[in-house]
């Protein structure tokens, strides 16, 4: 929604913003006296109220009923977020506390992942995810392969970051393990700097143009983990989080948002669209997941590698969140997580 072309006084900018505050703190509408009081504004509650009506009836405010205070709109709080948000400066016991948590082995960013999103739930009080590189984007330096049983393969793989995942590859036939061990042992013989993608392109180009004798198992697999690996993946924590917000007592709410938690996939796609951004990107109600998550607000940044994003994590709250810490916390927690992974 855009709000360049708002223009609000000194003073209703000021009245906005301690009507927003109030709310983040009492999750209730909120009147004329409470801004009275909160303001500073040395006002009278009538001249407030004058004021609100004002804020009304340009959309950034709405009165749930008659004799209750105010409630910002989705575009009441856009304009909160766009023009008159103050970004809270973090501890430095919480800064300690999220370098700390963040320490890691190279073998070990996936437990640092999970971590992150454990310190971001515990520190903002929310839910927080973050998704994990994808092995498409990946530079390899080792491939493993495992048969499970017949159609089903464990793919262990190794990049140049030290991340360290294993995925599970379907196939509807059964491939010998002494020709999982030939394949290993051709892909590995190729993997110079190469991420999966230029990998298998690579190899479809030589299969044109050699035969070899699991030439059509080589290619049906490559494809097959392509699949697998762009479906990506995504760490959630702190999902009971929204069972004290009492927006959320209603059962039929919680339950969408848990689904969509549970899904993943309208959540990946968000979070993938933050990567082509720069710094923390705020999406509230019907600009982030919609009709799955319409009274939600979301705070997300890109986490980066040597030279690119890697991924994305953030916090998943009540629209009326404090955005002012939650910004803090997830712009620090992904420069820190970027600065490991550059590290490793």
């Amino acid at each position: 929604m855009d709000t360049k072309h708002i223009d609000l006084s000194e003073r209703s900018r000021e009245i906005l913003k301690t009507i927003i505050h109030a709310y983040i703190n009492s999750a209730e509408p909120v009147g004329s006296r409470t801004v009275s009081k909160k303001a500073g504004l040395g006002l009278s509650p009538a001249t407030i109220r004058n004021a609100m009506a004002d804020l009304e009836d340009i959309g950034l405010l709405f009165q749930p009923h008659s004799s209750a205070g105010r409630l910002p709109t989705e575009t009441g709080l856009r304009y909160y977020l766009d023009f008159l948000l103050e970004k809270e400066d973090l501890s430095w016991g919480d800064q300690v506390a999220i370098e700390k948590g963040l320490m890691f082995r190279p073998a070990d960013l996936v437990l640092t992942l999970k971590r992150a999103v454990q310190i971001l739930a515990s520190f903002s009080g929310h839910a927080a995810v973050v998704s994990v590189p994808r092995l498409t984007c990946d530079y390899l330096i080792h491939l493993e392969f495992l048969r499970i049983r017949p159609g089903l393969i464990l793919v262990i793989s190794v990049s140049d970051t030290g991340m360290v995942q294993n995925r599970l590859v379907q196939i509807d036939y059964d491939i010998p393990e002494e020709k999982l061990e030939q394949i290993s042992q051709y892909l590995s013989s190729k993997l110079v700097h190469m991420c999966l993608e230029e990998l298998r392109s690579v190899i479809i180009e030589e299969l044109k143009e050699e035969k070899r004798v699991f030439d059509v198992l080589l290619e049906d697999f490559l494809d097959q983990m392509k699949r697998s690996t762009e479906q990506g993946e995504v760490f959630i924590e702190g999902k009971l989080n929204f069972l004290d917000k009492p927006e959320f007592s209603n059962v039929s709410r919680i339950r969408a948002i848990l689904q969509t938690f549970e899904e993943k996939e309208a959540l990946l796609t968000l979070l993938d669209r933050c990567l082509d951004s720069r710094g923390v990107q705020i999406y509230i109600g019907s600009e982030g997941l919609g009709n799955e998550m319409p009274a939600c607000g979301m705070v997300l940044a890109p986490y980066a590698g040597s030279d690119s994003p890697l991924g994305s994590l953030g916090i998943v709250g009540p629209i009326r969140m404090n955005y002012a810490r939650a910004v803090s916390l997830v712009e620090y927690t992904a420069q820190v997580l970027g600065e490991k992974f550059k590290e490793s």
